[in-house]
């Protein structure tokens, strides 16, 4: 049981409404949201955060969000238990993650600075190892493996990151990709693989 009275209030503040057409509310909600976090254990968090409804992190998980972040609403980070050693996740100054994004943090996730994370987007850190036909898939080891998001990264929605994958700085990923493997700096690319379309000028 998790008994660290921060992260369960900042749970609670996190069940309020968002009302963004009552500015000073929001602004309230916001300041709240972002003074309990950073009364949590294992999380930091940097001035001018805000944090919509529904952010959801599991306890013991390393938390970083820099300045100027925003966490849009039903943000879900979690973790394969028993397998989380380096779990993490560290978002850069002015990145933004929107709605219903999905980020495993086993292996740990690192975003730099004034990113976006498209609404929708899934980011794994592990995979189950299935090549052996003895072992059933429910038992299947477990291997993970970090994701690295570079400064100035555009996801767009829907986009999956698979483990291991580091995007570069200024790289632009299309809507619904799945990327598989590492996406060079101002790369666009797009596709299921994703594969470079052409480069940012």
């Amino acid at each position: 049981m998790n008994l660290d009275p921060a992260r369960q209030l900042a749970r609670m503040v996190g069940q309020l409404p968002d009302f963004p057409v009552v500015p000073a509310y929001q602004r309230m909600l916001w300041r709240i949201r972002a003074m309990l976090l950073r009364r949590a254990i294992g999380v930091a968090c940097g001035d001018d955060v805000r944090v919509d409804g529904r952010f959801y992190y599991p306890a013991g998980l390393k938390l970083q969000l820099g300045k100027g972040v925003r966490v849009k609403r039903d943000v879900r980070a979690g973790w394969e238990p028993g397998h989380a050693p380096g779990a993490e996740l560290l978002i850069g100054a002015g990145t933004e993650v929107l709605s219903e994004s999905r980020l495993d943090c086993t292996g740990g996730i690192r975003v730099g600075e004034r990113s976006h994370i498209g609404r929708r987007a899934t980011i794994y850190t592990h995979r189950h190892l299935l090549d052996r036909r003895d072992v059933p898939a429910l038992d299947a080891p477990i291997e993970t493996a970090p994701v690295t998001i570079g400064d100035d990264v555009m996801l767009y929605s829907e986009v999956v990151v698979l483990p291991g994958v580091t995007i570069g700085d200024g790289a632009v990923v299309a809507v619904r990709a799945v990327v598989s493997d590492d996406v060079p700096p101002f790369a666009v690319v797009g596709g299921m693989p994703a594969r470079v379309i052409r480069e940012r000028t």
